[in-house]
């Protein structure tokens, strides 16, 4: 997983709008970047939806926010419509972006092993460096936490 102070890596995917999304073309400005692993379903839902409500709050602190799973475009693109999400939610259906922040682990659940996204946030600086990692996310509260640290950083 990629550590604090590491450089972004030139990654990108398509959004939920077909629209490509590098991660690099933020540079200048502070991101959070968060992967969940699949789209609509309950704790993606709810860690999705509390983005999107503090969104307006996030662009006042100086900070655009991307969402990455391995859902396809369509995925993506039901998704943000079904909740109303403005900001990219990147279809990383190569796992690049994935595979380059290091998020995909082997998990357990139910006594069965799988390969899949760990619920990870980074939050990039300025500079395009890693500011602060948030890995094994626990969703309540989580948007609030990473607020803070876009406040407390910027």
């Amino acid at each position: 997983m990629l550590e604090e102070k590491a450089k972004v890596p030139d990654v990108g995917a398509d959004d939920q709008n077909g629209r490509r999304v590098d991660l690099r073309s933020f540079a200048g400005r502070m991101l959070v970047v968060y992967f969940y692993p699949k789209a609509d379903t309950p704790g993606c839902t709810v860690e999705t939806q509390a983005f999107r409500d503090l969104a307006g709050r996030f662009e006042a602190a100086g900070a655009s926010i991307v969402g990455v799973s391995r859902d396809t475009v369509a995925a993506q693109k039901k998704f943000a419509d079904k909740f109303g999400v403005k900001f990219p939610l990147l279809a990383d259906t190569s796992s690049q972006i994935c595979d380059a922040f290091g998020v995909i682990v082997e998990k357990t659940m139910y006594g069965k092993k799988s390969i899949g996204i760990q619920r990870s946030t980074f939050l990039i600086g300025p500079q395009g460096t890693v500011v602060k990692v948030w890995p094994r996310v626990s969703v309540e509260g989580h948007a609030e936490a990473v607020l803070e640290a876009v406040r407390s950083t910027g």
